[in-house]
């Protein structure tokens, strides 16, 4: 791939897209792992800091920078913080669903998962200020023909997997919008001692570095012309220390002219209007091929 590939791909003619993103959980990621954390008032005080500070830190570094942001929030979540997202979010950035309360959609039928995805949907609107669109999977393997039972659902997009760079579409016209784990935040920094997150203990890495990874990734997406995606959670980069990450972030992103910093939302739609169907040999397209050998071969 060379960085021509994609040139005059994006709109207005920027040479890559940059989307700013933030998973408001509030624990639930963590009581998923380990139900007996709620019992821990010391432990879950470490989630729950998200929504004391790192919310409000996060807004005030995404002010500063003059940028809009999309937040992936579950329903319940949006039912306690109700008055955060509407005071802080709603009103500059925009709110997606993340489900309704951390639940693996490919452990419930399809009438099951089809109440749920909708009830977050109908929740998260009542506060955002935008549309509610956009969908990202919290937990779970993506079922098969997932997309189109959010498409039935109401979402027109997500940004829940990882085999692309750019945006692409699933057969049933879900825009899929590409995420990747070195792109987040909690694989650097989340860290309890018990319950053990993680396991080895092995995080908390120099903020240098990290923001060198990040960095470096975005030069790279930048060179190609790509569509970055940044992922951050209050709890992890809202402290008064990392937040200084996010702005010097912010800062290297914004110090270009030719980057089209938007929300998910945006790339979405604008992906939507081009058409674009993905080729025969792209990751998603392989993958249902694979499978329709793997239940041939069984019948």
């Amino acid at each position: 791939m060379t960085s021509k590939a994609f040139e005059g791909f994006w709109p207005q003619g920027k040479t890559c897209a940059a989307i700013v993103s933030v998973i408001f959980d509030d624990g639930l990621d963590a009581v998923a792992q380990a139900p007996d954390l709620k019992g821990r008032s010391k432990s879950f005080s470490v989630w729950q800091y998200g929504a004391a500070r790192g919310v409000e830190r996060l807004c005030n570094a995404f002010a500063d920078a003059e940028i809009s942001t999309s937040w992936f929030v579950p329903g319940v979540v949006a039912e306690k913080h109700e008055r955060l997202l509407r005071e802080i979010v709603a009103p500059y950035h925009e709110i997606e669903s993340h489900g309704w309360d951390f639940e693996r959609y490919d452990a419930m039928d399809a009438s099951a998962a089809m109440e749920l995805l909708k009830r977050s949907r109908d929740r998260l609107s009542a506060i955002a200020s935008n549309e509610v669109s956009g969908f990202r999977l919290a937990a779970g393997n993506w079922p098969r023909h997932f997309d189109r039972l959010l498409v039935e659902a109401g979402y027109s997009w997500s940004a829940s997997l990882n085999g692309d760079d750019v945006p692409y579409s699933h057969s049933s016209s879900l825009v899929e919008i590409p995420v990747h784990i070195e792109l987040e935040d909690r694989p650097y920094f989340q860290f309890n001692f018990t319950p053990a997150f993680p396991k080895g203990q092995s995080r908390i890495p120099s903020y240098e570095a990290v923001l060198g990874n990040w960095i470096a990734e975005f030069d790279a997406y930048r060179k190609y012309g790509l569509c970055y995606v940044i992922q951050l959670r209050p709890e992890w980069t809202g402290t008064p220390g990392r937040i200084a990450l996010v702005e010097a972030l912010l800062a290297h992103i914004t110090s270009f002219d030719d980057v089209w910093l938007t929300t998910a939302a945006d790339v979405a739609r604008w992906h939507a209007s081009k058409v674009i169907a993905a080729p025969a040999d792209h990751p998603i397209n392989v993958y249902e091929a694979y499978v329709d050998e793997e239940q041939a071969r069984e019948r």
